[in-house]
């Protein structure tokens, strides 16, 4: 009896007006929007390579002088996510590249180019179209589950048979859902289709397994929507009543909840931006060489005394001694004290980033369609994750230029209490070639899994608790 339910609840859906249309929205926004998104990637990744180029021209003409003046800087770019054409992310927010000198790194321009402020706000992504329209039209499909059934008078003759009202909600469940799913997946795979015919690489790596898990999470989502549909039907008496009740859920499930969750986490826990983190950190630079200066002054005037112009033959002075050893040891506490306080900014900070990014997960994560962005975003590597490892690959990278070049240039400045100041140079072997390449480590798909464990939880929530909400309600449903 299931089979026949299902049977003729898919039957009904293929032949009312709502299937054709659902079909037209499937066919043309899914794979056209992978296509241009791929084209927008191709772009990007031409982009990015001429940017490689021109930053290894830029490196390999390094001049030694520049690197003694303090005047080398050298930019670390960020490869385009190739899954961004499913879920765009923080892809075109993040910036492109990061600037490293001697005093820190400074981010650069991010993404959005010249894109309209209307793209810039809502990328159409295949994201976007679950999220916005696919989750929509479920909950439209599934608005006359029960409520429909009970205004045309077939509920009551079905419930006449004595057939169980379990098998009756099952079965209209499960029709109803397969007749959006499979347009759904027509559609997806004439898109992964057309990206192949565009070279796109889906068997390199672990691609497939995320494209796969892309469909999976897509198909889920379409479910979780379709069930609360049925719940919301199954809860009302008359069909208009549950439209006008899909539509206030959907509102506040993909417009109010996401976008208050970070309001209020804004609110409650305020942190500071990252060009003010690295202003704070350039200006904690320059007091430290200030202070180091003015210590290597009083130093130079206690072990040479107020002669400070007199010239010294080239022959080593008992001064000189001691004052080598002095200016090493000054200036090695000061790169200590300054490597110290810039990990303490790093790590508060990124404490504070956390805090405030736990809070608004949490409250996002009230809502489905924030559950299922997050996720998919991870999955593609353009969400949370990839955010974290961007800046992880920054400061790893700031670090090994520092070791490798910037401090090799040494500047000692010495400021003379009689307000004179002193400058020198010492310069160590660079191997220019040998310089450091920015890399960012990708994280893995069971990484990803891992880390949105919050999400899959939320997801299965919704995916549970609507239809065991509409087993209650329709159990107890008023069919006269």
């Amino acid at each position: 009896m299931l089979k026949t339910i299902v049977r003729k609840e898919l039957q009904e859906n293929l032949y009312s007006y709502r299937f054709p249309l659902f079909a037209l929205i499937c066919f043309l926004l899914v794979p056209l929007g992978l296509y241009v998104n791929n084209l927008n990637y191709i772009k990007s990744v031409r982009d990015y390579n001429e940017q490689m180029r021109l930053a290894d021209e830029a490196v390999a003409s390094i001049k030694m002088q520049d690197v003694m003046a303090g005047k080398v800087s050298i930019k670390g770019f960020r490869p385009p996510a190739l899954l961004s054409i499913f879920s765009q992310g923080f892809e075109s927010a993040l910036p492109r590249f990061y600037e490293f000198t001697p005093d820190g790194y400074m981010p650069g321009e991010s993404s959005s180019g010249e894109a309209s402020i209307l793209s810039v706000q809502g990328k159409i992504d295949f994201v976007f179209l679950i999220q916005m329209v696919l989750s929509l039209v479920g909950l439209l499909f599934a608005s006359d589950v029960i409520a429909g059934e009970k205004e045309s008078g077939t509920l009551r003759a079905m419930l006449s048979n004595s057939l169980p009202r379990d098998t009756i909600l099952v079965g209209k469940i499960t029709g109803g859902y397969l007749a959006l799913w499979f347009p759904f997946l027509i559609a997806f795979v004439l898109g992964v289709v057309l990206l192949l015919v565009r070279a796109f690489p889906l068997f390199v790596g672990d691609t497939q397994a995320r494209v796969l898990s892309v469909f999976l999470a897509a198909s889920l989502f379409m479910l979780i929507y379709f069930a609360i549909g049925s719940m919301i039907s199954s809860s009302s008496s008359k069909t208009r009543t549950s439209l006008i009740v899909i539509l206030l859920v959907w509102v506040s499930f993909q417009l109010v909840i996401p976008r208050v969750s970070d309001m209020i986490a804004d609110i409650i826990y305020p942190i500071r931006t990252e060009t003010q983190v690295s202003l704070e950190k350039s200006l904690l630079a320059k007091s430290v060489d200030t202070e180091t200066s003015r210590e290597l002054g009083r130093q130079y005037v206690l072990i040479y005394g107020n002669e400070v112009s007199s010239g010294r033959g080239d022959k080593e002075t008992p001064e000189d001694v001691k004052w080598n050893a002095v200016k090493t040891e000054i200036e090695s506490n000061a790169r200590e004290r300054k490597a110290h306080q810039i990990k303490q900014i790093d790590d508060a900070y990124g404490q504070e980033k956390r805090i405030r990014q736990n809070i608004a997960t949490n409250l996002s994560l009230l809502s489905p369609s924030a559950a299922f962005a997050r996720l998919l975003a991870d999955v593609c590597g353009t969400g949370e994750i990839a955010r974290r490892k961007y800046g992880e690959a920054v400061r790893d990278h700031a670090r090994a230029l520092d070791a490798s070049l910037f401090s090799r240039a040494k500047r000692t400045v010495i400021a003379l209490p009689g307000g004179h100041t002193s400058l020198s140079f010492s310069m160590q072997p660079i191997d220019v070639k040998a310089l450091p390449k920015f890399t960012i480590a990708p994280a893995s798909l069971a990484e990803a899994f891992k880390e949105d464990w919050a999400s899959l939880l939320s997801l299965a929530f919704w995916l549970i608790a609507p239809f065991a909400a509409a087993y209650v309600r329709f159990l107890k449903y008023d069919v006269r």
